[in-house]
């Protein structure tokens, strides 16, 4: 018999397709999900999380520790035995032995003694089995929240890299429009020096490359941030470690994200809470069934004798068996106490659960839109960057016949980088987030 609830898991009601659609995007998020973006470092760096974070190490150290405590738990449902042996030599009185008169005689006699005892639950409610489905959970649960963790620190770092990378992009952009506008200076000195412009184009044409400059120094500062933040995730000394500049021309790869439904069995924080759960419907059962007796089988036997000789012999033998009942008279109401304070606590973890599945299908709808809307952006910038190019080609080629001012030539270098720079960036959003979207469909999670 087993009393209290048994655990099932609570029907959410699912839509049957994301607001955003990702029919289109082919490739299915699989354990190794980083490799879809097909950069060698990013690959090299996850090698190092997964072989050496010390937070997932601690991650999977709690596993252990959740599996050895349902060890704990598991040992319960056999019976538990104990031994023990003893040989001493004392020193008494023969009034100490029994002997007549009350002289105080003393005597030496050695004591000789082997005992085995046996204790076992007989679990007749279900308790201990109730608290092995319980430690069962909550182990399955610990498991889980390692892949929790790992994908977490892998999201990280894929952020983290991206980031590093684009800025690199953005480094390039103006590493070209620090020759561009060297080119511009010299122009504007050359034409300056043959009496067709005034100082005042050189001064403005020295004005865009400091400021460029400027820009270009700018990025250094986050730059090390995001490569230091990415030691810290591999577990290297950031004080020794680099990671050489290169930007990133490529698209983010297409992510299909399936169904609501299918969101379910994918998510690890959604399997956690789904496992806490069933661990707090078992607790339930441990609280009902310490409202009736416990019942447990005691024996013990073993050998006393205070002469080696006769140790082994039966005369020397003793044991006892039977059962032993505790019942529960009083205690004040504590047991009531206990049974609400489980079912409080299951409670609570049903509306966990119903929030992380809520906040499961938020993150996928989050990050379809983000992708979307970064897409779009990309191909309007591109737009923009073609478009500001002609105008930056017909204003150097004005300024130079002598029909355009320098001040035109200025505005169309600042928007054609202006242009360059935001679409860089609306392509590391893309990335951004694409590998938000990989995470809140779990990474390739499956259990």
């Amino acid at each position: 018999m087993l009393v209290g609830p048994d655990h099932s898991v609570p029907k959410m009601e699912t839509a049957e397709s994301y607001k955003t659609s990702s029919a289109l995007y082919a490739s299915r998020v699989d354990k190794d999900w980083w490799k879809t973006f097909g950069d060698s470092k990013l690959n090299a760096l996850m090698a190092d999380l997964n072989r050496g974070s010390f937070d997932l190490r601690a991650a999977e150290s709690r596993r252990n520790q959740a599996y050895s405590a349902l060890g704990v738990d598991r040992a319960l449902l056999y019976p538990q035995v104990f031994s023990g042996a003893s040989a001493s030599r004392n020193r008494g009185t023969e009034s100490d032995r029994g002997g007549p008169g009350g002289g105080g005689l003393q005597t030496y006699f050695s004591d000789y003694r082997a005992s085995m005892s046996l204790s076992y639950e007989v679990d007749l409610w279900g308790r201990v089995r109730r608290l092995v489905e319980a430690g069962l959970a909550n182990a399955e649960a610990a498991e889980v929240s390692a892949d929790q963790v790992k994908l977490s620190l892998q999201s990280q770092l894929a952020s983290n890299y991206f980031a590093l990378r684009f800025l690199d992009s953005e480094a390039d952009v103006l590493g070209e429009a620090l020759q561009t506008r060297q080119e511009s200076l010299d122009l504007a000195s050359d034409l300056f020096k043959a009496g067709k412009s005034s100082k005042l184009d050189v001064a403005r044409a020295e004005a865009q490359l400091a400021n460029a400059k400027a820009q270009l120094v700018s990025l250094q500062g986050p730059r090390a941030a995001f490569e230091n933040s990415i030691a810290l995730l591999v577990s290297k000394n950031a004080s020794s470690f680099t990671i050489q500049q290169k930007g990133i021309s490529r698209n983010a790869p297409g992510v299909n994200a399936g169904t609501p439904a299918e969101l379910l069995g994918r998510r690890p924080d959604v399997f956690v809470a789904e496992r806490e759960l069933a661990a707090s419907s078992a607790e339930i059962g441990v609280a009902k069934a310490a409202f009736f007796p416990k019942i447990s089988l005691i024996g013990s036997g073993g050998y006393s004798s205070i002469k080696s000789s006769d140790f082994l012999k039966y005369s020397s033998s003793q044991f006892s068996i039977g059962p032993e009942v505790e019942l529960p008279l009083f205690q004040g109401l504590r047991r009531d106490a206990d049974l609400e304070l489980a079912r409080g606590r299951h409670e609570e973890a049903l509306a966990i659960y119903q929030q992380t599945v809520l906040t499961a299908f938020a993150d996928v709808e989050n990050a379809l839109a983000s992708r979307r809307a970064a897409i779009n952006e990309i191909a309007a910038q591109q737009d923009s960057v073609a478009a500001s190019q002609k105008a930056l080609d017909l204003s150097n080629a004005r300024y130079r016949e002598g029909v355009a001012s320098y001040l035109e030539v200025i505005d169309s270098q600042r928007e054609i980088l202006s242009a360059q720079r935001s679409e860089i960036q609306a392509r590391g959003r893309s990335f951004a987030a694409t590998v938000q979207l990989i995470q809140a469909l779990g990474g390739g999670f499956t259990k």
